[in-house]
């Protein structure tokens, strides 16, 4: 029996695919930041709208990896599916990383080289685990 395979390119594709459509959340966020910063003169709510970037730019990766596998029939415990949870750990830490760039740029948070891997390790693990969630769209 011959494993089902799925490229990096095919797991990228679909996350990608899958971004427009929390971004649009983020942009009504943002329209909703502008609407009551003209209104009230200031907001705290561009916070809320970055951390919601970040957090579905995160989660992307997880369904869209999901997703393929259901599709495919894929197991997740597979030489596929491991292939899906390192992708997902990739990108988390990569997301996270932006986070805590983004964070020291806007607020000036201190953050070291081992904050960066620590934070990118644990978001990593979070992600990969959220991709054996077994779901389709």
């Amino acid at each position: 029996m011959q494993e089902r395979s799925i490229p990096t390119k095919v797991l990228l594709t679909e996350t990608i695919r899958l971004l427009p459509q929390f971004l649009l959340l983020v942009a009504l966020l943002g329209i909703a930041h502008v609407v009551v910063y003209f209104s009230y003169g200031s907001s705290s709510l561009l916070a809320v709208v970055v951390a919601t970037f970040f957090a579905l730019t995160f989660f992307s990766a997880p369904l869209a990896s999901s997703s393929v596998r259901a599709k495919r029939g894929v197991p997740f415990w597979t030489r596929a599916g491991r292939k899906t949870a390192l992708f997902c750990f990739v990108w988390g830490g990569i997301v996270v990383a932006g986070f805590i760039a983004t964070l020291q740029l806007l607020q000036s948070m201190d953050a070291t080289a081992l904050d960066y891997v620590a934070a990118m390790a644990g978001a990593g693990l979070v992600c990969a685990a959220t991709a054996m969630i077994p779901g389709g769209r």
